[in-house]
């Protein structure tokens, strides 16, 4: 209890300042001896929700999710024979079904373990990877899976919409009118674009125009 308390009034303090906070380790992560040695973690549900979950569990319902999201991060322990980074039932049963998180989550440091498997990792809820490439088990190679490309785009929205909400932009719009620097710039080229789409159709347009006129004129 009083984990999820301190918890979940530095988390929020934060947010106040746009600033999107990772929570760790998620989960069960209770020692540091082996940590990273195939630490294979066992106990019952009930027990596993009163009590490493439950401090998780408060940070999320305890946020305000109108103004800000937060961030997650697994830890390198076992959830009995699945690592907690390759946990779908934790990190989108749990985490995002049950208590309704919105934000992203990410790996705890990509030492090259064996067991950090990014496609494993993405397909389960976790969407990012802290150090990514530093071994070939962790490099995405059937991309040209449906099930893969699904979850690598799931990933980028959930890591997207993260960053949208923080106080990149929120704070920023605040302090100008309503609108960040880095909207007026998607704007701007929104704008440009479609200046370019118009200008290029009606060229096109005016010069088949002409080309019929002629072609018209030749028969007469």
């Amino acid at each position: 209890m009083l984990s999820g308390l301190f918890a979940s009034k530095e988390v929020n303090g934060a947010a106040k300042y746009g600033v999107y906070s990772y929570i760790k380790h998620f989960a069960a992560n209770d020692q540091e001896t082996n940590r990273t040695a195939f630490l294979l973690t066992y106990m019952t549900e009930q027990t596993f929700r009163e009590t490493c979950l439950k401090p998780f569990e408060m940070v999320v319902k305890n946020f305000d999710f109108d103004h800000y999201v937060m961030g997650m991060m697994t830890a390198y322990n076992w959830l009995g024979t699945v690592p907690a980074i390759s946990s779908y039932e934790l990190l989108t049963d749990v985490l995002r079904g049950e208590w309704g998180f919105r934000g992203v989550v990410i790996s705890d440091y990509n030492g090259s373990y064996g067991f950090e498997i990014t496609d494993a990792a993405i397909r389960a809820g976790n969407d990012l990877m802290l150090g990514y490439g530093m071994a070939e088990s962790n490099k995405l190679e059937d991309t040209d899976a449906a099930t893969c490309v699904l979850a690598m785009r799931q990933a980028c929205k959930n890591i997207l919409y993260t960053v949208a909400n923080s106080g990149y932009y929120a704070d920023e719009a605040a302090s100008q009118g309503g609108m960040s620097g880095m909207t007026r710039l998607f704007v701007m080229v929104d704008v440009i674009t479609v200046a370019l789409a118009v200008g290029l159709e009606a060229f096109v347009v005016v010069r088949w125009m002409k080309k019929r006129k002629g072609s018209e004129n030749a028969e007469k």
